[in-house]
């Protein structure tokens, strides 16, 4: 199973040789085996990639993520054939009927709101707190009808990062761009294993809006967002710049990582698969019973 993010912040060219990724930088080499890596992130806007790579890189369902001048991901190469019956797949999604999927996301949101919680509880914040938020997760309704997500939101990220702080996501503030930057990765290994199992990410159950292209992965990233946002309150600062070695060490922490997901410890990209995969099956089945989520995202 593929396990590597690789992160290149300088190099000459990317090329194919045998089945290996080989990385050129001021007349040096470096060879990765392609079973090796889940994901490739380009830092950087001068280096080159060859079209041959590319095509290999869709046979080995590596998603590629080419970053834009201000070092957020913004590109994603990721190949639509990754699943061998893509079409069954999607038949069966288009039929998921409404009630499975607001009983889906509400569970989805109990499970987020409930490792909020947890984090603050790591964290030894306020205690109040922690109990209003796992009473929170146990008011989401149907749909969340309530918006017990919204109001848990809040007061997450104000015990979590003081009642001054405000959640923007075009914010370039230390917290703030730690945040999106890390949010922004795992919606990329997300999207790679949704495509992967031959689902189609802009049909969502939670999200719908006809403009994101993602609207499924953004449903399925919402029990992994506390992973980063421990990251972010351990390492980050509101006046911290996101430099190179903070954007290379939360790369490294997202690969090699580990969660309770399913009464085991796994990575945080095994732990993504385990759910997408008993997500899809308890879709099929309408039994949201089925899926398999991280009960304990303080990542070691």
């Amino acid at each position: 199973m593929s396990w590597r993010i690789v992160y290149i912040e300088a190099a000459d060219q990317m090329k194919l040789y045998l089945d290996n990724l080989k990385v050129v930088r001021e007349g040096q080499e470096v060879l990765i085996p392609l079973s090796d890596i889940h994901t490739i992130l380009i830092d950087n806007q001068k280096t080159l990639v060859t079209a041959r790579l590319i095509n290999k890189l869709a046979e080995y369902h590596i998603i590629i993520i080419f970053c834009d001048e201000k070092h957020m991901p913004n590109v994603y190469g990721i190949s639509p054939h990754s699943h061998y019956q893509t079409s069954l797949v999607l038949l069966k999604q288009v039929k998921w009927d409404d009630k499975i999927k607001g009983v889906m996301w509400q569970k989805i949101l109990q499970i987020k709101i409930t490792n909020q919680a947890n984090i603050l509880e790591y964290l030894r914040k306020d205690e109040l707190c922690v109990n209003q938020l796992k009473a929170l997760a146990g008011d989401v309704q149907f749909a969340d009808e309530t918006n017990r997500e919204g109001y848990a939101a809040k007061l997450y990220f104000n015990t979590l990062f003081g009642e001054n702080f405000i959640r923007n996501r075009d914010s370039y503030d230390g917290i703030n761009s730690a945040l999106n930057y890390g949010y922004i990765v795992i919606r990329s290994c997300i999207a790679r294993s949704v495509a992967a199992h031959g689902l189609e990410p802009a049909l969502g159950i939670g999200h719908h809006s006809q403009y994101n292209a993602f609207n499924l992965v953004d449903d399925l990233i919402e029990p992994f967002r506390p992973v980063i946002d421990l990251w972010v309150a351990l390492v980050s600062g509101h006046n911290e710049l996101l430099t190179k070695e903070r954007r290379q060490q939360l790369v490294h922490y997202i690969s090699t990582s580990t969660v309770q997901i399913g009464n085991q410890k796994q990575t945080i990209l095994n732990a993504i698969d385990i759910l997408i995969q008993t997500f899809i099956k308890s879709m099929n089945n309408g039994n949201p019973e089925l899926l398999v989520y991280p009960t304990n995202v303080v990542a070691v």
